[in-house]
C-alpha cells in the first residue's frame, strides 16, 4: 500500500458516509437526527464518527440535555381525559349540573371543580356548577392543554401548570453530537479492502490502494457462556452424595417452629429462637397445622419430660425464614423411610447475621441423614472423613453439642492455615427419633456450604463467592472433586 504523502487511509464505508455528511454542509449534527439529515442508519454513522474521530477527521462529544417527559398521570390525562376536560363534557350539554352529582359522576370530581374553578371557567351557586364563560372559550383552553401534552409542546405559562399539576417532568437525556472537519474529503485516500468486479473490468487495480493485512494478527477472543464456578461447585457436591448412594430430599423455606425446632428437642425458651437470631414472618398468619396433632403432641410430651417447662402450642405455629436445613432432615425422618436410609439436602437458609469475610444472613447449607440397624457414630465419622477426601479436604474433629445430637463433633477444615469449622454432625437423640416415630439410629449433619467452597477452592473471603466481578469470575478456574 502506497498513499500520497500526508493523506489518511480510509475505507470505502467512511468514505461513503464522510461525504454525505459533508454534501449537507451542516456544523454539528446530534446522533438521534442522524437518519432524518442523511438517510443513515444511527448506528452505522455512530460506528464511523468513532473511526474518523480516531483519524483527527470528527469530533465526538456526549451532552446532557434536559427535556420534559409524560409522568404516569400525564398518559392518563391523555388516554383518559383531564379532570376539567371530563367536568365540561357533562357540564355543557346541560349548562349547568348539581354539584352531588358531579362529585358521583366524575372520579376526580374535587381536582376538576378547583381546576375549572381557578382558571375561571365555571361558578358556583346554589349548589350547582354553571358555565362563567362561553362554550367555545371552555373548550379552547381545555384542548390547549391536551394539545401541548400530546405534542409535548407548550409555552412557558402552559408549561408551569403542566409541572405543578404533575403531568410532566424534566429528565436529564444523552445526546451525542457529531462534528466533521470541513476538509476531510482532501485529507484522505481510499484503501479497499476487497477487489469488487467492477475495479477489475475497468482494469483499474494499479490504481488503488489495497488495505495490508497483518497475518501475525491474534483473531478476537470469544468467551463461551459457562455457570458461575459457585453454582458448578454445588453441582459437584450433589454429584458426591449421589455418588455415595444418597437421595436428594427438599423442604419449604418458610418454616413452621414445629420442624425448625421442637422435632430437633430444641427448647422453645433457646436463645437461638430469639429475634436477634432467628428471622420471624412479620403477617400474622393463621397455619392449620390439624394435620400434624399427633406428631405435635409426641413432641410436647417429649420438651416437657426432657425440659420440664409447660410446652405452648402456639409457639410451634409460628412461621419463620427456616434457619438449619435439619428441619428437612426431620421432615423425611417423619416419612418413616424403610432402613438403610441415605438423604441430603442443598438449599438457603436465613440468619441474622452481619455480612463479613466469614459470615452472610443468606446461605447454603448441605444437610443429610443416614442410618440403620447396627448404624453407629464410627459409621458417621467414617463417612464425613470420604466425604471431605472427595473434597481434597483435611479435617479435625472436635467434641461439640447440640440439643438434638449426642454424641456430637464439630469439622475443622485448614483455609489458608486457619482452622475453620465447616460443619456439626452427630447421632439423633432418642427424642428427636421417638417424635419422628424412627426405631434405628440415625447420624445427622449439617454443613456450611460457602465454608466448604472456600476452603475447597482457596478463597479467603465469602463474599467473593458472589462476585459481579467479570474479570474474577472469568478468571476463576473450578477444580473437578478428587
Amino acid at each position: 500500500m502506497v498513499l500520497k504523502k500526508g493523506k489518511i487511509p480510509i475505507s470505502e464505508g467512511e468514505y461513503a458516509v464522510l461525504k454525505k455528511i459533508l454534501e449537507k454542509d451542516i456544523e454539528e449534527f446530534s446522533l438521534n437526527d442522524a437518519e432524518k439529515l442523511f438517510g443513515l442508519e444511527k448506528s452505522k454513522v455512530a460506528s464511523i464518527a468513532r473511526l474518523l474521530e480516531t483519524k483527527s477527521l470528527a469530533k465526538v462529544r456526549e451532552s446532557l440535555k434536559e427535556v420534559y417527559v409524560l409522568t404516569r398521570k400525564g398518559i392518563d390525562a391523555i388516554e383518559k381525559g383531564l379532570p376539567e376536560e371530563s367536568l365540561l363534557n357533562l357540564l355543557i350539554p346541560r349548562g349547568e349540573v348539581n354539584i352531588k352529582e358531579a362529585r358521583i359522576t366524575l372520579d376526580d370530581a374535587e381536582i376538576a371543580i378547583g381546576l375549572a374553578k381557578k382558571k375561571g371557567l365555571i361558578e358556583i351557586r346554589d349548589g350547582k356548577i354553571r358555565l362563567k364563560v362561553k362554550r367555545e372559550e371552555a373548550e379552547k383552553m381545555v384542548t390547549k392543554i391536551r394539545k401541548s401534552l400530546e405534542n409535548m409542546k407548550f409555552d412557558n405559562e402552559v408549561e408551569k401548570e403542566l409541572l405543578a399539576r404533575g403531568l410532566i417532568k424534566k429528565e436529564g437525556k444523552k445526546e451525542v453530537l457529531i462534528k466533521i472537519d470541513k476538509d476531510a474529503l482532501s485529507k484522505v485516500e481510499v484503501v479497499y479492502s476487497r477487489l469488487s468486479h467492477e475495479i477489475l473490468s475497468k482494469r483499474a487495480i494499479e490504481g488503488i490502494n489495497l488495505m495490508e493485512y497483518n497475518i501475525y494478527a491474534e483473531p478476537p477472543k470469544i468467551y463461551p457462556a459457562r455457570k458461575h464456578f459457585f453454582s458448578e461447585f454445588i453441582e459437584m457436591l450433589k454429584d458426591i452424595m449421589v455418588e455415595l448412594g444418597f437421595k436428594e430430599v427438599q423442604g419449604p423455606l418458610i418454616e413452621l417452629e414445629l420442624f425448625n425446632f421442637d422435632l430437633l428437642f430444641q427448647p422453645q425458651d433457646h436463645p437461638a429462637r430469639e429475634i436477634h437470631d432467628t428471622l420471624r414472618i412479620s403477617e400474622n398468619i393463621n397455619v392449620n397445622v390439624e394435620g400434624y396433632r399427633d406428631t405435635i403432641k409426641k413432641v410436647s410430651m417429649e420438651h416437657e419430660n426432657g425440659w420440664n417447662y409447660k410446652f405452648d402450642e402456639e409457639k410451634t405455629k409460628r412461621l419463620v425464614l427456616r434457619s438449619q436445613t435439619t428441619s428437612v432432615s426431620v421432615r423425611t425422618l417423619l416419612t418413616k423411610p424403610e432402613p438403610p436410609i441415605r438423604f441430603f439436602t442443598i438449599d438457603k437458609v436465613y440468619r441474622s447475621d452481619v455480612v463479613d469475610a466469614s459470615h452472610l444472613p443468606e446461605f447454603y447449607q448441605l444437610d443429610g441423614v443416614m442410618g440403620d440397624y447396627g448404624y453407629t457414630f464410627r459409621d458417621l465419622l467414617g463417612f464425613l472423613k470420604e466425604f471431605a477426601e472427595r473434597l481434597g479436604l483435611e479435617i479435625k474433629f472436635k467434641p461439640s453439642y447440640f440439643p438434638f445430637t449426642e454424641p456430637s463433633v464439630e469439622g475443622y477444615a485448614n483455609i489458608n492455615g486457619r482452622w475453620v469449622e465447616l460443619f456439626g454432625a452427630g447421632l439423633f437423640r432418642p427424642e428427636v427419633l421417638r417424635m419422628t416415630g424412627v426405631d434405628y439410629p440415625v447420624g445427622a449433619w449439617g454443613m456450611g456450604v460457602e465454608r466448604l467452597a472456600m476452603a475447597r477452592l482457596g478463597v479467603n473471603d465469602i463474599r467473593l463467592l458472589y462476585s459481579e466481578d467479570y474479570n474474577f469470575l472469568r478468571s476463576f478456574k473450578m477444580r473437578g472433586a478428587i
